[in-house]
């Protein structure tokens, strides 16, 4: 029988999508709708991270700890976190976000704690098994593995009677099965998890029925049963011959691959740490007095962020000899300006060479679409206007439509989207020859925009002309 016939089933998955976890769904959807059918881009990617702050920040956290970034060298925009560890990478790890974030505060708690921290062990060490087998994306063995009991998490994280009716079913050192959801439930969590999955579009695993024609299935049970004996204890009668089959896999002997099982326990603790949860990195069978993972300020921020600005104005300095293709810088820099700054909607438009029209080509923030739609215009043949100005002397302004220069004009239709209010423009130029312009506003808050924010503005943007300017020298100017 499908999931959808069940009406106990039905009843859950309504739950979780319109009353409690929207936030989940609509994230993970996103991105794998981005992955799917956007641009496959840097950029495209980044600007859905970047529209939820929280996440922004914990991406950019876990992206330079040691797991992720062994060479230390700081990554300070998510941009620049997707070209350097790979598109699934940081889809892994806003994945693993997500689901921190909706279902920790959750009822269950303890029952939750153990499944998320179960989740996370079992999904570092099939990622290592796939990345030692050569598996073209281990990374969709490492998001698999961490949705593979989604339903048992959400069930706990929801609540409810039924929820301390299961819990008192499997008290004490009894080990839920499909026997004792059926028996409280009239159904197993595991077809929960199959019905969310199947309702939020979730990428995971195809089913095998035989595991020897779906090897990747394999290294993914193999991690979750690790990951669940694990817990009894190192040395513990269950765990031996699940050592002996990681030792085949690794072509290697039990001692060492007991060990090296003992260090994947300590990178998952290490990961759960740097997505802001000691309570799930104690859920992992490691000493945790051997991690250190620094605390980190994990609020929003919206307001003028001067170490982000720092962050990226350092960023970009430091990789100027690396040759960075005029687009990672142009990203790094909207990145920079839209947090940093502080703006609600930042905006690159790019002048076309051969047509001499000045077209939007990257926007973020909150109707960035509005900005994106409006920022396309001739830069010649027409009457002038203030950004036509702007670009012929390759200016910077911080634009107030109550106080504009004698004989500027505001005269044309792509200024309705600043609704009267202040914005900053500045032209990107090599060599006196302008490129195109950034143009941020605080539209959707109406924050006021102001000769410091200007200033912090300016300074970005001016790093873009040198770091432009020094690309252009390495490649004909188109």
């Amino acid at each position: 029988m499908h999931w959808s016939e069940n009406p106990a089933i039905r009843k859950w998955v309504e739950r979780a999508c319109e009353k409690e976890l929207p936030v989940l769904s609509g994230t993970l959807g996103e991105i794998d709708r981005v992955l799917s059918h956007e641009e496959y881009s840097a950029f495209a990617l980044a600007r859905v991270v970047l529209q939820d702050p929280p996440l922004t920040t914990k991406v950019l956290k876990v992206t330079n700890t040691l797991f992720y970034n062994p060479s230390c060298k700081s990554i300070s925009t998510v941009s620049r976190a997707v070209m350097i560890l790979g598109f699934e990478t940081v889809r892994s790890i806003c994945t693993s976000i997500a689901i921190l974030d909706a279902l920790l505060p959750g009822a269950m708690r303890e029952r939750l704690l153990d499944e998320i921290g179960q989740a996370i062990h079992a999904a570092v060490i099939a990622r290592f098994l796939a990345q030692h087998r050569h598996d073209l994306a281990p990374e969709e063995i490492f998001v698999a593995a961490l949705l593979e009991r989604l339903g048992p998490m959400v069930f706990w994280s929801l609540g409810g009677e039924e929820c301390l009716e299961l819990d008192k079913a499997i008290e004490g050192d009894v080990r839920r099965t499909d026997s004792h959801d059926l028996a409280v439930l009239g159904f197993s969590l595991a077809s929960l998890t199959e019905a969310l999955v199947q309702t939020w579009r979730l990428p995971v695993l195809s089913e095998a029925k035989d595991e020897r024609h779906s090897p990747r299935r394999g290294l993914l049970r193999l991690g979750w049963k690790v990951a669940e004996e694990s817990r009894r204890g190192w040395q513990s009668a269950q765990l031996k011959p699940l050592v002996r089959d990681v030792a085949w896999l690794l072509s290697c002997d039990e001692p060492t691959a007991l060990q090296t099982l003992q260090g994947l326990a300590h990178d998952a603790a290490e990961f759960s740490l740097a997505l802001g949860s000691s309570e799930v990195a104690e859920r992992i069978p490691v000493q945790l007095d051997d991690l250190a993972v620094a605390d980190e300020d994990l609020s929003s921020f919206g307001e003028t962020d001067a170490r982000a600005e720092l962050q990226v104005l350092q960023e970009i300095t430091s990789n100027l000899l690396e040759r960075l293709d005029v687009n990672s810088i142009f990203q790094m820099v909207l990145e920079g300006i839209h947090r940093g700054v502080g703006m609600d909607r930042t905006a690159l438009a790019i002048v076309d060479p051969r047509s001499g029209e000045v077209r939007a080509k990257l926007a973020l923030g909150v109707h960035r679409r509005q900005l994106m739609d409006a920022l396309n215009f001739p830069l010649k043949g027409n009457a002038s206007h203030v950004l036509t100005d702007l670009l012929a002397k390759c200016e910077s302004r911080l634009v107030d439509p109550s106080a504009l220069r004698p004989g500027e004009t505001l005269d044309h239709v792509l200024y309705e989207t600043f609704a009267g209010k202040k914005f900053l423009a500045q032209a990107v130029a090599v060599n006196g020859r302008p490129l195109g312009l950034f143009v941020a506003d605080r539209h959707s808050t109406g924050r006021e925009v102001d000769q410091a924010l200007w200033d912090n503005f300016r300074l970005l943007v001016r790093q873009a002309d040198i770091a432009l300017t020094l690309a252009f020298r390495h490649r004909a100017v188109p």
